[in-house]
């Protein structure tokens, strides 16, 4: 059974879910978090184990989450969402004219997979970069984060 949450923040955690809706069995790849085009999260896809568990995570949501709401959902919507599982960062605050070679630099010391660097927008340049690990991607966020790339600082989120 499937679920969709919605009314959640943007620093809202996969385990702050699991810890509301205690007793509805939840792991953490057990839930996909939706983000909009600006990487907003908008919604969260949860994967429940039984209906029965989907109906404890209803009544908790009722209980105790006031701001959420609990939907069901298909398992084609589950199956198109990629999850980002922690291990993607988001960096933000490039210059205009900035190249992959110049993200390169900004990364080095990191442990992370080049091939997988996407530079997303030109007019202000957004870039996603796959880590092998979730430690990796910690990692990199705390050391380069408000770090400084072409002059300009850049901000780095990990997607979940």
């Amino acid at each position: 059974m499937y679920g969709r949450l919605f009314g959640i923040m943007k620093h809202t955690l996969k385990s702050d879910i699991i810890n509301m809706l205690e007793g509805s069995d939840l792991t953490v790849d057990d839930i996909k978090i939706s983000y909009s085009q600006q990487f907003i999260p908008f919604k969260m896809l949860l994967q429940f184990p039984s209906r029965q568990a989907f109906d404890n995570a209803a009544r908790m949501v009722a209980k105790k989450g006031r701001l959420y709401r609990l939907e069901r959902a298909d398992r084609s919507e589950w199956d198109i969402l990629m999850p980002y599982d922690g291990k993607t960062v988001l960096l933000r605050g490039f210059p205009r004219n900035v190249a992959a070679i110049d993200i390169e630099r900004f990364l080095s010391g990191c442990v992370y997979d080049p091939s997988s660097m996407e530079i997303l927008r030109q007019g202000f340049p957004t870039a996603l970069v796959r880590f092998p690990t979730r430690a990796a991607a910690m990692n990199a966020f705390i050391t380069k984060n408000r770090g400084l790339c072409v002059n300009n600082r850049i901000l780095m989120r990990v997607l979940e």
